[in-house]
């Protein structure tokens, strides 16, 4: 029996969104096509009736981190900062923002993953002078660069204390900065 086009349709965003929350919580090269096709109760088979390879789904799966990024829901620096350098955003890297937990995966990705977390970071870029309009493209860069080092660093030290410390004294510091 053929499936539908909407049947299809949603099996693949279901794929997409499953590789997404893996590729964040274990990085893109340790994560098999396997893995992601049973998450949505498929076998690897069915995997190249939706996909060219796993690096057409890394590029999609980037794309749609991105897409569902909580970036996109703070109305103010403030709140941007008090939900990205949390205890809660650290400890949820599958649901998190893609920028910390890709980070280090995407110098050995291909030119279509790049791309798409280049396009990523150019977003948050965008969404970032949205909410702080008086922050200066430099300044930006550097804000985006310093909330996911931070972020990185303290999911990386499996030390508490130099975890929250590090997301405290950069939210703090940035506060500062923006005020």
């Amino acid at each position: 029996m053929r499936r539908s086009r909407e049947d299809t349709a949603r099996t693949r965003r279901r794929a997409v969104e499953a590789a997404a929350r893996l590729f964040r919580e274990r990085g893109i090269d340790p994560v098999s096509v396997g893995e992601v096709m049973a998450r949505v109760g498929m076998t690897a088979g069915g995997f190249y009736r939706h996909f060219e390879n796993k690096e057409a789904l890394a590029a999609e799966a980037c794309a749609a981190a991105f897409e569902g990024s909580a970036l996109g829901h703070a109305r103010s620096a403030e709140e941007l900062l008090r939900g990205y350098l949390s205890k809660a955003h650290r400890d949820a890297p599958a649901a998190g923002c893609p920028m910390p937990a890709l980070v280090s995966d995407m110098a050995r990705q291909p030119a279509a993953t790049r791309s798409a977390y280049a396009s990523g970071v150019r977003d948050a870029l965008a969404r970032i002078r949205e909410v702080a309009p008086g922050a200066n493209s430099r300044t930006r860069l550097a804000l985006v660069a310093g909330m996911v080092g931070a972020l990185a660093l303290a999911r990386a030290v499996g030390d508490e204390q130099l975890s929250a410390a590090m997301l405290r004294e950069t939210r703090r510091f940035w506060m500062d900065a923006l005020s």
